[in-house]
């Protein structure tokens, strides 16, 4: 567990070295990527946000195919999402 993140924490703070502002980087995860542990127990994007240390400039997140999870309405993309990923609002 955790390789994922850790070769994305590397890439990303490579990435940003390579390429400093006012270039743009910009990751795409899906929503319930965000949850953290004990879902995604390296950290999932929760520890791939803190340690790139701001090189990321913005997240494009997705909330679509994921399942039973819903994000129809104001209440579940930001207060309390439904279905399988509850925790990713």
């Amino acid at each position: 567990a955790g390789k994922g993140e850790a070769w994305l924490i590397a890439f990303t703070n490579e990435l940003r070295k390579l390429l400093p502002r006012p270039y743009i980087i910009s990751h795409a995860p899906q929503a319930p990527y965000f949850m953290g542990p004990p879902r995604y127990p390296g950290g999932g994007y929760v520890k791939v946000d803190k340690e790139t240390h701001g090189a990321v400039d913005y997240y494009n997140v997705q909330f679509y195919n994921q399942g039973d999870s819903k994000y129809s309405s104001y209440a579940t993309l930001f207060v309390h999402s439904d279905g399988t990923f509850n925790h990713s609002a």
